[in-house]
């Protein structure tokens, strides 16, 4: 029961961000606007809510939805998640933006459990497509560290 008032708060909760976000200027695909990025989180939200509603209530109520870990292991899997973010902060100024997110995927993946060639391959994607998308579709300017300008 529980399981389906989260989900169905998260996906209201999603929707409502989602509407807010469209009240802001889209722009256009050459100059997109304050909306741009807003609008794609709270798409996706709204999906990844969807999804898990979806589930909840395809299970039956007040039966197990999967095997629970440990709360020791979530526990650990949370400080761990909470260190790399802290570490991608405080090494993005010096190594910049491209390789502290690369890093930053690449061991919040490994610290979940994906395998080697999923974490690469996901870590150097994730890295590239955000920066192409923050640094030269939207001109955000990130941190660079020692690569040259």
């Amino acid at each position: 029961m529980t399981e389906r008032v989260v989900a169905l708060v998260t996906l209201a909760a999603s929707g409502l961000y989602l509407t807010l976000a469209l009240r802001m200027p889209l722009g256009t695909a050459a100059r997109p606007g304050a909306a741009f990025y807003p609008v794609a989180v709270g798409a996706f939200a709204c999906v990844v809510a969807l999804v898990s509603t979806a589930l909840a209530f395809r299970r039956p109520a007040g039966g197990p939805a999967d095997a629970p870990e440990s709360a020791a292991t979530e526990r650990r899997q949370v400080g761990l998640a909470v260190a790399t973010l802290a570490g991608f902060c405080l090494l993005m100024p010096w190594i910049g933006y491209p390789l502290a997110a690369l890093l930053f995927i690449g061991a919040l993946l490994r610290e979940l459990g994906a395998a080697w060639g999923v974490t690469v391959l996901t870590a150097l994607l994730s890295a590239e497509v955000s920066y192409y998308l923050f640094a030269i579709l939207l001109g955000v300017t990130l941190p660079r560290g020692f690569w040259p300008h």
